[in-house]
């Protein structure tokens, strides 16, 4: 009788042998994305984490051993972005009390009043 004591081995033969290369690719992927995120963000701490769950079932000396895993990453934070509300609710990227420098405006044909000297 072959008796299994070491949780290493037990890992090993999960799902017949596939929980352990699929579980090594989940903490793979959640390192990478933190990575990725901790790039260009010089002294930021991102945290993540991987968790394994075995379900035990023992029913007339059969045991059956259920697995399931979740990682967990934070979200990547996005850019804000700035609209002024005007009339009726609606947005304006342009500030609604600043005139805009550049907007054409129409010029007078007329000369101005010269005085005679």
């Amino acid at each position: 009788m072959k008796k299994i004591r070491d949780f290493s081995q037990i890992i090993g033969l999960l799902e017949n042998g596939q929980l352990n290369p699929a579980l090594s690719g989940e903490v793979s992927e959640t390192l990478n994305k933190l990575y990725d995120m901790s790039e260009g963000s010089q002294g930021a701490t991102f945290k993540g984490s991987t968790t394994l769950k075995l379900s035990f079932t023992v029913k007339d000396g059969m045991a059956t051993i259920a697995a399931d895993f979740s990682s967990i990453t934070p979200k990547r934070p996005r850019k804000n972005s700035v609209f002024w509300v005007v009339e009726d609710g609606a947005l304006s990227t342009e500030h609604p009390r600043q005139h805009d420098m550049f907007t054409p405006r129409a010029v007078s044909s007329e000369e101005p009043n010269r005085q005679s000297q």
